[in-house]
C-alpha cells in the first residue's frame, strides 16, 4: 500500500512546475497565504505535508488545509444562513470552562454590531503514527526524489484521534444545545467513517433540529490541485451521542491487566533479592 505525502506545502507532489517550486522553495503555506509555521523536531524548515496518500484515500493532515479558499465558510453559510450576507467569522474564540472554539461566524444586522445568529465550526483532521517516517518521506522529497510509489510505513492514530476529539464533541454539543444554536464538526470522509463504525452510529441521518452537525468532506483530484468537495452531512443529539459513548467503550480485559501488574512484581521482588 503507498503511503506518503500528497500535497507539499499545498501543491500535488506529482506538479513540479514553476510555481511550484517556488511555493515549496518558500514553504508557503497556500491555504494561509503565509509561511508554513508547522514544526517538527527532525527537520530545520517546516513539516509542509498537508495531506498523504493512504492507500487509495488522501487525507487531510493539517487543520488548515481545510482553509481553501474559504471553501467550509461558504458551504456553512450557505446551509445554515441560506446567504453569505453581513458574515463574520472568527478563529479560536474561549469559551470559559469549555476551552477554544476553532471559529465561530456571526451574522450581524447591515451596517450594525448587533449580533442576529452564530454558528460555530470545529475542524477534525487525520493524525499519524510513526511520523518519522513521514518526514523522512518530506526530506526525500524536498531532496528530488520520486516517492510517489513508496510505502513509508506511517500509521493513523483514529484511536486516539477520537477518545480525545469525542470529550469535545459532548461537552461542546451540550452548550450549544442548550443555547439553541448549531455546531459543525468539520471531517473527512474517511476519518468520519471510523468515528461511525467505532461508535456504531450506523443510524444516523440529518435532522434539521438537531445542533450537532457533522459536515463531510473529501479531497477531489482536479487536474494540478486537490479540492475540498462537501459530500454530505449527519447530525445527533448529545444523548444520542453520550449512549454510544457509554455503550461502545472498549474496556481492556481485567484479567490481563494483572498479569501485567503481576510481571511487575515479580520483577521488582528479583531486584530485592538481588540487591539482598
Amino acid at each position: 500500500m503507498h503511503r506518503h505525502p500528497a500535497e507539499v506545502f499545498g501543491i500535488p507532489i506529482t506538479v513540479n512546475n514553476a510555481r511550484a517550486k517556488s511555493l515549496r522553495g518558500k514553504h508557503w503555506c497556500v491555504f494561509r497565504d503565509q509561511v508554513c509555521d508547522k514544526q517538527s523536531r527532525l527537520i530545520d524548515y517546516p513539516m509542509g505535508v498537508c495531506s498523504v496518500q493512504y492507500g487509495d484515500d488522501v487525507l487531510a493532515l493539517c487543520p488548515k488545509r481545510f482553509l481553501e479558499n474559504d471553501v467550509v465558510f461558504k458551504d456553512v453559510a450557505d446551509h445554515y444562513f441560506q446567504s453569505r450576507d453581513n458574515l463574520l467569522v472568527f478563529p479560536e474564540v474561549g469559551l470559559v470552562g469549555v476551552g477554544n472554539f476553532d471559529f465561530i461566524m456571526v451574522k450581524h444586522k447591515p451596517f450594525s454590531s448587533e449580533i442576529q445568529d452564530s454558528v460555530v465550526i470545529e475542524v477534525q483532521t487525520g493524525q499519524t503514527t510513526s511520523t518519522g517516517r513521514l518526514v523522512q518521506a518530506l526530506k526525500d522529497f524536498i531532496n528530488g526524489e520520486d516517492v510517489r510509489d513508496r510505502n513509508y510505513g506511517f500509521g493513523l492514530n483514529l484511536a486516539d484521534i477520537w477518545k480525545r476529539s469525542f470529550t469535545q464533541i459532548l461537552n461542546k454539543g451540550m452548550v450549544m444545545e442548550e443555547w439553541g444554536h448549531k455546531i459543525y464538526w468539520v471531517v473527512q470522509e474517511r476519518v468520519y467513517q471510523d468515528f461511525v463504525n467505532r461508535y456504531g452510529l450506523h443510524s444516523i441521518q440529518y435532522n434539521q433540529n438537531e445542533k450537532t452537525v457533522f459536515w463531510l468532506y473529501d479531497l477531489t483530484c482536479r487536474d494540478d490541485h486537490y479540492a475540498m468537495v462537501h459530500t454530505r452531512e449527519e447530525s445527533s443529539t448529545i444523548d444520542d451521542l453520550f449512549k454510544a459513548y457509554r455503550e461502545n467503550r472498549v474496556v481492556p480485559s481485567k484479567d490481563k491487566f494483572l498479569e501485567g501488574v503481576k510481571s511487575k512484581i515479580e520483577r521488582n521482588m528479583q531486584i530485592d533479592l538481588k540487591f539482598e
